[in-house]
């Protein structure tokens, strides 16, 4: 991974230089790619190894042992993740040389995210994404089911989960796996629950009441 980051400046460096044509690699270009290798680097690679210490991997322990703490009140949790989207898991078999090999696609944070919080032991029904709700309908029947707790992990991008998304009984805690754009996607659990007292504000994006 620090190899990955050298080549990030070194990139950066040839394009301030102007030894590389804007339309081959750019600042935002590179900027996008270092917020994908600070989330977890298979975004940049898939066949790359999950790293015990990614991001991605803190923040399911952080989720896990909050969903654990607040368990008797059924307080529900939102994960932001604007850099990869859930994508159905397809692996396509080949053949090399007479033996089979599989091929994965690209790589899903919220595949990923909701498989280790499954294997902790959270049940798959209280986990879901927004991008599952495809119409208004579904959207709410699932944030009906939010508010009630039955759904206790809501995944989905600042896009799909920001204004409108009215679940906010039982709220617990609010986690962004990256960092957006504007600074005005940040905190939308101190916006629209000021209701509740104690809250607290985390450095790594979590805030949690």
């Amino acid at each position: 991974q620090r190899e990955m980051v050298a080549e990030l400046g070194e990139r950066a460096e040839a394009v301030r230089n102007g030894n590389v044509d804007p339309s081959e690699d750019n600042m935002l270009k590179i900027t996008n790619d270092g917020r994908k290798l600070a989330l977890d680097q298979r975004l940049i690679d898939p066949l790359l190894p999950d790293e015990a210490g990614s991001k991605v991997n803190a923040s399911v322990e952080e989720v896990f042992r909050l969903w654990q703490e607040f368990a008797s009140t059924k307080g529900t949790q939102l994960v932001f993740c604007d850099l990869s989207t859930p994508k159905a898991e397809k692996k396509i078999k080949c053949m090399t040389d007479g033996v089979a090999a599989v091929q994965a696609e690209a790589f899903s944070v919220y595949a990923d995210v909701r498989d280790k919080l499954i294997g902790h032991g959270v049940p798959p029904g209280e986990i879901a994404f927004i991008h599952d709700a495809d119409n208004e309908k579904k959207k709410a029947e699932l944030f009906a089911k939010v508010r009630s707790g039955k759904v206790r992990i809501l995944l989905g991008s600042t896009q799909k989960m920001g204004a409108g998304t009215n679940v906010q009984t039982l709220l617990a805690a609010e986690h962004h796996l990256d960092v957006p754009w504007r600074p005005s996607d940040v905190g939308r659990i101190l916006r629209t629950f000021k209701i509740k007292k104690n809250v607290e504000v985390t450095d790594n994006g979590k805030i949690i009441i």
